[in-house]
């Protein structure tokens, strides 16, 4: 019978193996998505975009044809006299978020507030009066 503690370790580098070679695949990939999360109030729309790393001046923020266009480019970040890279996991580059707007918003009112690295976009509902 196989060791339990044996088959969890080879699991563990299993997964370890795959995130490295999912991460060197991301860096060569024409577009990253960082992650999002939408939330959603009586009045409003709340979209979080994870963004770490980055200047307020290096994100584009526009509202096109009824989608919210969240756009960039992060900076590789460089350990200086590196010998050996072990893992790569933070995407970098050009990155595009397009996420539709199929409801009814007042788009003129759309807010963005960076805080922390993390990109907090407001949209209002259009009211139903």
């Amino acid at each position: 019978m196989a060791d339990k503690n044996n088959l969890f370790d080879d699991m563990d580098m299993m997964i370890d193996l795959t995130h490295i070679n999912k991460s060197f695949i991301n860096v060569t990939s024409r577009h990253w998505k960082p992650p999002t999360d939408i939330y959603e109030t009586r009045d409003n729309y709340t979209i979080f975009v994870d963004l770490a790393g980055m200047k307020k001046s290096e994100i584009s923020l526009k509202s096109d044809s009824g989608y919210l266009i969240i756009s960039g480019s992060r900076k590789r970040f460089y350990c200086p006299n590196t010998t050996s890279l072990h893992r790569m996991e933070i995407d970098t580059g050009v990155f595009m978020r397009k996420i539709r707007l199929n409801i009814d918003v007042l788009e003129k009112d759309i807010e963005a507030e960076y805080l922390d690295g993390i990109l907090i976009i407001t949209i209002p509902k259009r009211s139903k009066e």
